[in-house]
């Protein structure tokens, strides 16, 4: 375990919030972030990403189906402002949201540290997939019209180095899309319930963003023109979580519209763009 301060600001200062099993999540005194401290080396996370997915055929088929009304509508929104061109995928799991986009005409690339989502990516539609992690690429700058992370934000150590590397690589004008999950409201509702769970999905989630640090780490990174919708809901296979899916995300949806995009239910899923524009 290491010890860091806020990757977002670099202040040391952080009220504890919630802790799962052996993990605390805490929240920066001074700008909010939340974030796992202490947290698991980088090796020894990247040694537990080897089997972090799982390998059946079903259990694949169905983490697809239960991805696609998100990925759609990411889709959907990427090309209401960019024209068709080169899109980047990082965490691209198995493939999905990429093949969607293969489909619709864009030139894809994906980044994923799973051997089994690389695997299944390149054998079922000859995706281009680098097994490695993110720190480890090296693209062109102005070489991606898009730059997407779906679930991705959460797992990395240096948010905010990531952010000001996209908007290097993309062009003027270009567009990055992350989805992320919102969860401390939720585990702060469960917690004054006392009921025990483990929301974080930690050690994997590093953080956890809300829509006010998501649009701070982007502004630092020298990205503008920054929106936040609910983005849809995933479909879960099993019918607890397809209720809640339908239930808090329509709800959700529902806020955003009447409020005209002022109010974004806290706990459920968020989906920010934001552009690279030229000074």
């Amino acid at each position: 375990m290491e010890w860091i301060s806020c990757s977002l600001c670099g202040d040391y200062e952080a009220k504890r919030l919630h802790q799962e099993d052996n993990y605390v999540m805490v929240r920066c005194s001074s700008c909010g972030f939340v974030y796992q401290n202490p947290r698991p080396s980088p090796q020894e996370l990247r040694e537990a990403y080897q089997t972090y997915l799982p390998e059946g055929n079903i259990e694949i088929e169905a983490w697809g189906k239960m991805m696609e009304p998100v990925f759609r509508k990411g889709a959907d929104l990427i090309e209401q402002y960019i024209p068709r061109g080169r899109i980047l995928d990082v965490g691209a799991g198995y493939g999905f949201f990429l093949a969607l986009m293969q489909a619709r005409g864009w030139k894809v690339t994906g980044v994923e540290v799973s051997p089994t989502g690389v695997r299944y990516g390149r054998d079922r539609w000859e995706l281009p997939i680098l097994l490695q992690p993110w720190e480890n690429t090296s693209f062109q700058e102005g070489e991606f019209g898009v730059v997407t992370a779906f679930y991705a934000m959460e797992h990395l150590s240096d948010p905010l180095a990531f952010l000001k590397e996209v908007h290097r690589i993309l062009r003027p004008e270009g567009m990055i899309l992350l989805r992320y999950p919102h969860t401390t409201p939720i585990k702060d509702i469960l917690s004054l319930l006392r009921i025990k769970n483990h929301l974080y999905h930690l050690p994997f989630h590093l953080s956890d963003f809300s829509p006010q640090t998501m649009q701070r780490a982007l502004t630092k990174a020298g990205f503008q023109a920054i929106k936040t919708f609910v983005g849809n809901f995933t479909n879960p296979p099993d019918l607890a979580g397809k209720v809640a899916g339908i239930l808090f995300g329509n709800m959700a949806e529902v806020i955003h519209r009447l409020s005209r995009g002022k109010i974004l239910l806290p706990g459920v899923s968020k989906t920010t763009i934001a552009r690279k524009v030229e000074s």
